[in-house]
C-alpha cells in the first residue's frame, strides 16, 4: 500500500458505480451524442442490474475484514454482496463499448494521436478500476474475473445488435413503449430476495426505471422539431455555437429540473401510496417496513441534494476495518464454526494418534498455537446435532446455542453501529416512477425547455 495509491483507487472506484453514471448520461445526451448516451445507458442498466441479480442471488460476501483493510469511500457498498464485482462489470462493459466506437469512427475526424491517447486513457481506466477493486479488498480475484465475465456478455450483445436496438429506440412502433414497460416490471420482479438487507436491489430498479422512461421519450422526441434526425434520429441538437456560458447554463439548467422532479415526485408518491397499499393490502419484499407499520410518510425527510459542504467528509480516512453488516457477521461465524469442526477433526487424528504412540506434544508449536486460536476466535462447534443424553452433547448443545446467541448479539451491535436508511414498501414504485421521469425528462422534456429558456441549438433534419 501507498498512500497516493490509496487516493487513487478511491477516487477512481466512483467512476465505476451506478451514481457516476447517473451523473454522466444526461450530459452526453444534451451535449450532442446521443447514439453513444443510448447504447451507454443500455450498456450501464444491464450491468447494473445482472450483477445486482447475481449477488442477491448467490449471497457471496465480501473478503472478511479483519484481516482485510478495506478501502472505501462509499458507505453502501460495503452493504452489498461481494460476487460478481458490479465495478468490473461496468468498467469493462463500458470500456469495450467505447473502444469499438473509437474504432468504428472515421480517422479523418481526430487530430493526430487522439485516437491513440483515448484507448490507452480507456485501458488506464478499466484496469484501474477492476484493480482497484482488489487493491482496496472490496473484492476477491474471483468477484473480479465474475464481473468481468458478465460485463463482456453485456458488451458483446449490445453490440452485436447495436442497429437493431437503436432501430427499435427511436422509431415510431406502436409496441415499444408497452412492451419496454413490461419487460422492465418484470425484471424487477425477479430479482431475488437476498438473505440479508442488500442495497442492489435498489440500483437495478433504479437504472430498470431510466429505461422504461428513456426508450417511449427518446421515441416521442424524434417525432418532434426539436429534434435533429443528424446524424441519427432523436438527437439533441448542440452546437458549439452556444459558447461557453450557454453551454454551462444548460448543464445546470438540466442538472436542476432533474433534482427538481425526484423531490417533488417522490415527495408526492410519499403521500399518495401509502394509502393505496394499506387499502388493498399489496405485497412488500422482505427488509423493506410495509404500510400496515407505519401511518404516514408526509413528513419523512426524501434526501438532501449532495453540496460542497460534504466534500470534507470524502475527504477522509478511507479505510475500514472490522464487521460493517449482517453479511460480514454471517461469515465471520461460519469461518469460526468451519475452524472449530476443523479443529476437532485434527484433535481427533492426533487422539488417534496419540494411541498409536504419539501425542499432543508430538504436534509443532505452530500447530498449537493455531489450535488455541480458533478456539479463541470460535464461538462453538458447528451446527451439527447428535442424539444423545449424555453430559458431553448437553454441552455441546449449549455451545451452539451460544454461537446464536453471540451472533445475535453482533448483528444488534453491528446494526446499531452502522444504521441503514429505513426501507419502505411504497419505495420500490416510488423509485420505478422517479427515475423512469428522470430517463424521460433527460431526452424529451428537458430539450424542449431548451427551446423555451433559449439554451437550444437549431435542429438538423433532412
Amino acid at each position: 500500500r501507498h498512500p497516493i495509491l490509496d487516493v487513487y483507487f478511491t477516487t477512481t472506484a466512483f467512476s465505476g458505480n451506478h451514481t457516476f453514471f447517473m451523473i454522466a448520461l444526461p450530459v452526453l445526451f444534451w451535449f450532442g451524442f446521443s447514439e453513444i448516451a443510448r447504447g451507454f445507458t443500455l450498456i450501464a442498466a444491464m450491468g447494473v442490474y445482472w450483477a445486482g441479480f447475481f449477488k442477491d442471488y448467490l449471497c457471496l460476501p465480501r473478503p472478511l475484514s479483519p484481516p482485510i483493510v478495506r478501502l472505501s469511500r462509499s458507505k453502501s457498498t460495503c452493504l452489498e454482496y461481494g460476487f460478481p464485482s458490479s465495478h468490473s462489470t461496468n468498467a469493462i462493459s463500458v470500456a469495450l463499448f467505447l473502444y469499438c466506437h473509437l474504432l468504428t469512427t472515421d480517422p479523418a475526424s481526430w487530430s493526430p494521436y487522439t485516437r491513440e491517447l483515448s484507448i490507452f486513457g480507456l485501458i488506464v481506466y478499466a484496469v484501474s478500476i477492476i484493480y482497484g477493486r482488489l487493491y482496496c479488498g472490496m473484492h476477491s480475484i474471483t468477484d473480479c474475473i465474475g464481473g468481468t465475465l458478465i460485463g463482456v456478455g453485456i458488451w458483446a450483445t449490445q453490440w452485436t445488435f447495436r442497429h437493431t436496438i437503436e432501430y427499435y429506440m427511436v422509431s415510431p412502433v406502436w409496441w415499444v413503449p408497452p412492451f419496454v414497460v413490461a419487460t422492465g416490471i418484470f425484471l424487477v420482479s425477479i430479482i431475488p430476495d437476498p438473505v440479508d438487507n442488500c442495497p442492489c436491489f435498489d440500483d437495478c430498479v433504479a437504472f430498470i426505471a431510466v429505461l422504461m422512461g428513456l426508450i417511449p421519450a427518446s421515441i416521442h422526441f424524434a417525432s418532434t422539431s426539436y429534434s435533429s434526425n443528424v446524424p441519427v434520429p432523436a438527437t439533441i441538437p448542440y452546437s458549439t455555437d452556444l459558447g461557453f456560458v450557454k453551454s454551462a447554463l444548460r448543464l445546470v439548467f438540466g442538472v436542476g429540473t432533474l433534482f427538481v422532479w425526484r423531490l417533488a415526485a417522490k415527495k408526492a408518491l410519499y403521500v399518495l401510496l401509502p394509502p393505496i397499499y394499506k387499502l388493498f393490502s399489496l405485497p412488500y419484499r422482505p427488509h423493506f417496513i410495509p404500510a400496515s407499520s407505519y401511518n404516514t410518510l408526509s413528513t419523512y425527510p426524501i434526501g438532501k441534494v449532495p453540496s460542497v459542504i460534504d466534500l470534507p467528509s470524502m475527504t477522509g480516512s478511507a479505510e475500514i476495518v472490522g464487521l460493517q453488516s449482517t453479511m460480514d457477521v454471517h461469515e465471520k461465524f461460519s469461518q469460526a464454526a468451519q475452524a472449530q469442526a476443523q479443529d476437532q477433526e485434527s484433535g481427533l487424528r492426533a487422539r488417534k494418534a496419540g494411541g498409536q504412540g504419539q501425542n499432543f506434544d508430538s504436534i509443532s508449536v505452530d500447530e498449537k498455537e493455531a489450535f488455541q486460536q480458533h478456539d479463541r476466535d470460535s464461538s462453538v462447534l458447528s451446527n451439527g446435532t447428535t442424539e444423545c443424553g449424555d453430559d458431553s452433547c448437553q454441552h455441546q448443545h449449549s455451545k451452539e446455542g451460544s454461537r446464536f446467541e453471540d451472533e445475535a448479539e453482533a448483528l444488534l451491535r453491528v446494526e446499531r453501529m452502522h444504521p441503514r436508511k429505513s426501507r419502505f414498501d411504497v419505495d420500490i414504485v416510488s423509485k420505478l416512477v422517479v427515475y423512469a421521469g428522470i430517463g424521460a425528462l433527460a431526452v424529451d422534456g428537458i430539450p424542449i425547455l431548451f427551446n423555451l429558456v433559449g439554451l437550444a441549438a437549431e435542429p438538423v433534419r433532412f
